[in-house]
Parts: C-alpha cells; structure tokens; sequence
C-alpha cells in the first residue's frame, strides 16, 4: 500500500449487494438499461425477470445455482476486464463474473457443489476458511507455474480475478466484530502475502499489479424481523412461477433494503404477463385497494422509500423518494432527476426544501453546493458526498431504476431490523448486514501495489468503477466505451 495507490474512500455501488457491486467493479460501468445504453444488466442479487411469461425468478444464491447465468444477464452493452485485455491468457479463480475467461475455478458444476458443501456445511468453520483462502491464491499460482496445463500456450495469464469469498459468509455468520471474522482477515492478508512472494520468485512481481478491495462494508442490526402478518393483512401474496395461484407481489429481496416487484393493469395482453405498475397502480393495489405508497411504511424500522416515475425512459426521467421521520411519523418527499446516458448522464436532486432533504446534504458546505437546481456529474457527486452518510446516491438510484429488470418500489429501514428474506422466504437468522445504502456500507478500502512503476499516492475519495480503467491504464490498454470510471494514474 505504502508504495502505491490507495484510498480509505472508495464508493462502491447501491445496493450494496454482492453481485451487483461486483458487476460494476470488473465492468467499470454501473447499471441501466442494458438493452438501450452503455452499462451493465444486473439489478440485484435476487429479480423478477418481466421478459418471460409467466415471470420468473432469478437468484443468485449459492443454492440456486443460476450463479453460471450471470454472464449473459450482464448483457451485450458492457464488457468485463478479462474480455477487454484483449489477446492473451486470463483467469478467474471462484469469481463467477468472468465472461472472457480462459480458465475458471471451479471447472466443473459438480466441483462447484463440493466447494460449496465446504464452505456452508464444515464442522470447522476456521479450518474451512483457511483452505478457501489458500486454495484461491494456490489455484492461480498453478496458473503461473505451469500455464500449458491450462492454456493453449506457455504464456503465464495476463489478467487474473481472485475472490475470497470467506469474508462476506463469515460476516453473516459471526458479524465484523467477532474475532473469527478478523482472524480469517488476517489470513487472507498472509496469502497475498504469499501470493506476492511467490510471484516475485518467479520473476513476476515486477511486472504485475494487484488490486485489493471490496464489494460492500456492513451493519449490524438490534433484530430479525418477521413481515408475514403484514403480507397477509394486505393481501399481498408471493408471486411462485410454478403455482397455480401465482400469487401478486414479488419481494425479491428484503434485508435491511426491501425490492418490491408488482404487477400493473396496462399492456398486460397476456394472462401471465407482468407489466410494471404506474403509480396509479400504486396507490390502489391487490384486493384491499391498499396506497403502497403510504401503506409500506408501517412495515418496522421502514425509513426511506424510492421508486419511477410513469412516463421514465432510458434518457430522462424522475425518481421519487419519500422519508419518515422517527420523531413525528411525518413524510418528508423529493425527487431526483435524470438525463442523458454514458458519459452524458446527469443527475439533480431537488428537495422542497432544507426540511425535506432526504440526505442532509443541506448540512454540509460542499454537498449544499450541487443542491442548485442543476445537473451534476458523477464525478461532481461523488466529490461533494463521499465523506457523507448517503455517498453519491442521487447518482446512483436512477441508474438503478433505468434497468427494466429493477424493482418497482425500493424501501430501505433504519438498519435495527434485517428480515433476511429472497423471494419470500426467509433464509436465516443472521442480523450482520451491508444492503444500506449508508456510508458504513457503500464505504470501502481500495490498495493498488505490486509493481514499483505504480506511483504512490493516496487518494482522498474514488469510486469502484475506477478500478478497471486504472489497471488497463497501467497495461497499456484501452477500456470499453462503456467504462463511465477514471483512471487513477
């Protein structure tokens, strides 16, 4: 770190979930409408999937194993490093976002299954965790020593994706404060540690760059909740694809962030077909007749709710955002407006007034500046914000609703309560979390060392979208134009 590039304030993506912020850091692009524009196609770790009729349900989860459809749900309008370094071998070790890879670990479907029965079901947590990790750097130094047992040449990879997937299974489990948690920290330090010695006896090290981040932080909530009273007093039934009631609602995903899918009156020519709600729909939904949009807010702990305007498209368009307040139960409400795409794309966001600022960047002298009634840059954004609890969010929320595949209504709670719920069910018991979009969880650690020829410097803010172009940077290559991130050099 001390000899390269790093940074205390790299802003990752919103949500913060897994696969989503992954998607934007290997693409260097965020989400949108990946069928009209520049950017890539992955919503969320769990969506509905409108294109199909009836719907269906894609989950990225480890036990759905529709992990290997993520590639393709990436979309033809973006592409990953490994496929923009062009010629040349490349690696992806447990990193399932890899569309360009000449080798993957794990090969085979089969060899996936085990490695997950190892992860989830060991008798030793900490045993298990020390073999993950150093299985990760043991498979790519393989790939370094002898690379024609891999590739069509003897050519060692000139890109390499590594993905310690133990930290995120050990913070649900036992929470960042557990001592498990910054042991197994710990050791994945002494890994890439041994993966930098390694490297520099094979005469490597001083030409390689590695990159060491983050996809998300974490929360930890006072309490599990439970939403089933709240779902049948409303009527609101989980959509099931294969069930002959189909149910009218999807809740695709509900930790301390919920994503809402429903189902509107217009264009549905189809029996099974689900067109997006407009707000009218909205506001007088399912049997009871029920206003979601003030309806929602009874759910415990409920704070923020986000969703489109009717007459949205890919280039302009307006978000609406609502707010609780804990004292007085009052709702506070704004917008957040959008224009343009890829490099083009602006944002403004308009509160009332200092009363109704979602985000209290009223309060900060450098935030106040873009509250102007003007457009603004991602890079203005992230500059005036990422030192604030709510970092880049009127950047980054409309990018999420331009993707067809978002949800209708996103509603985010105070972070006391996680519901643990992907599609309706809930999978565990777990209160440690990172799906807010608060700067305890979109706030991450971004080093770029390796080789003495990387300048050194510490950045004051960046953004994960700024990875990829940085290292094509450094190998001389040029990022696709899709790419909305800087090169840090």
């Amino acid at each position: 770190m001390n000899n390269g590039i790093f940074s205390k304030n790299c802003i990752t993506d919103f949500p913060a979930v897994t696969y989503p912020t992954q998607a934007s850091m290997i693409t260097g692009t965020y989400t949108g409408d990946y069928k009209k524009e520049f950017c890539h196609g992955v919503p969320l770790m769990d969506w509905l999937d409108r294109d199909k009729i009836p719907p269906s349900l894609r989950s990225y989860a480890a036990k759905d194993m529709q992990i290997y459809k993520i590639n393709e749900d990436l979309g033809n309008n973006c592409r990953t490093i490994l496929e923009m370094v062009g010629e040349g071998n490349t690696t992806s070790i447990t990193q399932f976002i890899n569309r360009g890879t000449k080798y993957f670990y794990p090969e085979r479907r089969t060899k996936l299954a085990l490695f997950y029965l190892l992860l989830y079901y060991s008798q030793n947590t900490k045993k298990t965790m020390v073999r993950v990790n150093s299985l990760v750097v043991q498979k790519l130094l393989e790939t370094f020593k002898n690379p024609k047992k891999f590739f069509n040449n003897k050519e060692p990879p000139i890109a390499s994706l590594l993905w310690f997937v133990s930290s995120d299974i050990l913070l649900h489990l036992f929470g960042s404060d557990s001592w498990i948690y910054k042991l197994n920290l710990l050791h994945i330090d002494k890994v890439i540690g041994l993966l930098i010695n390694e490297l520099d006896k094979l005469g490597y090290l001083s030409d390689t760059v590695i990159a060491i981040t983050s996809d998300h932080g974490n929360y930890k909530a006072d309490r599990l909740g439970n939403l089933q009273s709240f779902l049948n007093r409303n009527k609101l039934i989980q959509y099931h694809p294969r069930k002959k009631k189909r149910g009218n609602f999807d809740l695709a995903k509900y930790d301390g962030v919920g994503f809402f899918y429903f189902k509107g009156t217009n264009n549905s020519d189809k029996k099974y077909q689900w067109s997006p709600p407009t707000l009218m729909d909205l506001e007088s939904y399912g049997p009871n007749k029920i206003n979601l949009l003030n309806q929602l807010f009874k759910i415990d702990a409920s704070q923020l709710m986000f969703y489109r305007g009717d007459n949205n498209t890919s280039k302009e368009g307006i978000i609406y955002l609502k707010k609780r307040c804990k004292e007085n139960n009052q709702i506070l409400t704004s917008i957040i407006e959008y224009q343009g795409t890829g490099f083009d794309y602006k944002t403004r966001y308009i509160p009332n007034d200092e009363e109704n600022d979602m985000f209290n960047y009223f309060n900060d002298t450098t935030a106040c500046q873009l509250l102007d009634n003007k457009f603004h840059t991602t890079q203005e954004w992230l500059m005036a914000t990422y030192h604030l609890d709510y970092p880049m969010l009127p950047d980054l929320i409309p990018r999420h609703f331009k993707n067809p595949r978002s949800a209708d209504i996103i509603l985010s709670n105070d972070g006391s309560i996680v519901y643990n719920i992907h599609h309706g069910k809930q999978t565990g018991k777990n209160i440690s979390n990172h799906d807010l979009g608060l700067k305890r969880c979109m706030n991450v650690p971004l080093i770029i060392g390796g080789s003495l020829e990387i300048p050194s410097k510490e950045l004051t803010y960046c953004k994960i979208t700024d990875i990829v172009p940085t290292l094509l940077k450094l190998l001389g290559k040029n990022p696709h134009k899709s790419v909305v991130g800087s090169s840090l050099v």
